[in-house]
């Protein structure tokens, strides 16, 4: 059977997924012996029923150390991936140029909402990395378009278009996290 503590303390570690293990290894350590100590003065379930909630202390440590670097990772990676289908790539599959322009845009917003949520959950550090990652697979992806199929923008009002809403990518990475920071209420106690 699990004791409270150990109870607690696993919902407290699901609560840190994604951070480095070794920190979360670090701060459940720390928990443990938190808890530990006031079960001395009195029991281990009153303990566990003083402290606070499991939730609670999950997102303030996931605030203060953030994601490990293998979520960080992941998240610039499925960056670089939605940015590819935000060109027209079905205009040479056959389909028909209105719906190419649809799915491209659908694409394009589902991209644009991923790195808003991305620099609110992970921050603006990641957010912005991920957002010129976003920027650069465009471009990387409009490259290879134009190799494989020649001139694939056709006049200097499609490049400032298509280059404006690369480099928006960035500022979309970026400007949600850091706003989050910046107004966020600190946190002082622990």
């Amino acid at each position: 059977m699990t004791s409270p503590a150990d109870a607690y303390l696993q919902r407290v570690s699901r609560g840190m997924v994604g951070m480095d293990r070794r920190v979360r290894a670090d701060v459940l350590r720390e928990l443990r012996s938190h808890l530990a100590d006031a079960a001395a003065e009195t029991d281990e379930a009153r303990a566990v029923a003083a402290a606070e909630p499991p939730a609670e202390v999950a997102a303030r440590y996931k605030r203060m150390y953030g994601y490990g670097r293998a979520f960080q990772t992941a998240f610039v990676a499925l960056a670089i991936a939605l940015a590819i289908p935000t060109l027209p790539l079905l205009l040479y599959g056959d389909v028909l140029p209105r719906l190419a322009n649809a799915a491209a845009v659908a694409f394009l917003v589902l991209l644009v909402a991923y790195l808003m949520g991305v620099a609110l959950a992970a921050g603006w550090k990641v957010g912005l990395v991920a957002g010129m990652a976003a920027c650069a697979s465009r471009f990387g992806t409009l490259a290879a378009l134009g190799a494989v199929a020649g001139a694939v923008v056709p006049d200097a009002s499609g490049w400032l278009l298509f280059t404006a809403s690369s480099l928006l990518l960035i500022v979309i990475g970026f400007v949600p996290g850091a706003a989050k920071e910046r107004w966020q209420r600190r946190d002082v106690g622990m």
